[in-house]
């Protein structure tokens, strides 16, 4: 479904510094139907990768191809829900749910059948009426996954959108995810920096160096689906986290050291960036 070949990319360094590099020959493959996890330091271009599979953004090298057609652009078959659920305030929730519907200009009957489809499917229906402001923050992430799904597409990027919940909210949304996935079966690459929320979710769990991002391990989750909550502790669960956690630890003392390294030499520092 997704193929990453040699990507690479980098953005305008300031105030003439060098280009920032965030990712570096990434070479990664999705199948249909798979839920692929992407764990890595801040800053290793997790972000910049479902960028660039959405289409937002061009790499500098290699290339993104879904089904086959290279990405030069946003796409229908790509759907991205952000960590913010970025919904319009001054429409309700069913108008936001079916804001993509609108803009391909679906005849009046299909556009409310799909609608109130979704509205059920999500639990909505009851709130279908309110603003957003009215929702608590797992309920628009809801209204966020709806509005992503219900154009129907192949592939679902998911950027965090459970980072900015309390711990039981994203623990509800994470069981609630599963279970629309295992109905609607779209491809999903998923961005986290949560260990035991990747396990769970995926059935492939990927891990980036610190910047530029290059892949450092592919792992296969080996749990059979359906999950249950008290996998995490079982012996297993541990085994498979502490073997992400031994390739993704060094990552993150790598990024505080190059963080900590930009903080001194930053203008402010006084100290002279080396040529």
């Amino acid at each position: 479904m997704i193929e990453i070949s040699g990507l690479s990319m980098a953005y305008p360094g300031q105030r003439g510094h060098q280009p920032v590099a965030a990712l570096r020959d990434v070479d990664l493959r999705v199948e249909d139907g798979e839920f692929v996890s992407i764990v890595g330091p801040s800053g290793c271009g997790k972000s910049t990768l479902l960028h660039l599979v959405a289409g937002f953004e061009r790499p500098i090298g290699g290339s993104v191809r879904v089904l086959g057609q290279e990405v030069t652009g946003p796409g229908s078959d790509r759907a991205v829900v952000f960590q913010q659920a970025a919904l319009y305030p001054w429409q309700s929730v069913r108008d936001n749910i079916g804001f993509g519907l609108r803009i391909h200009g679906m005849h009046r009957a299909e556009y409310d059948r799909r609608v109130e489809h979704y509205l059920g499917i999500m639990g909505l229906t009851a709130f279908a009426r309110h603003a957003p402001y009215h929702l608590s923050g797992g309920m628009r992430q809801r209204v966020a996954i709806a509005r992503a799904l219900i154009t129907e597409p192949g592939i679902m990027l998911m950027d965090e959108p459970f980072g900015a919940l309390d711990a039981q909210t994203r623990n509800e949304m994470q069981r609630f995810l599963l279970r629309l996935w295992r109905t609607l079966r779209p491809t999903v690459l998923f961005v986290t920096h949560d260990v035991e929320e990747a396990i769970l979710l995926s059935d492939r769990v990927v891990i980036l160096t610190a910047r530029p991002g290059q892949l450092a391990l592919d792992l296969k989750v080996p749990f059979q689906r359906p999950r249950e909550w008290d996998l995490v502790l079982t012996p297993e669960f541990v085994e498979v986290k502490r073997r992400l956690l031994a390739v993704l630890q060094p990552q993150l003392e790598s990024a505080e050291r190059v963080e900590a390294l930009i903080a001194e030499l930053s203008p402010r520092s006084g100290k002279r960036r080396p040529e």
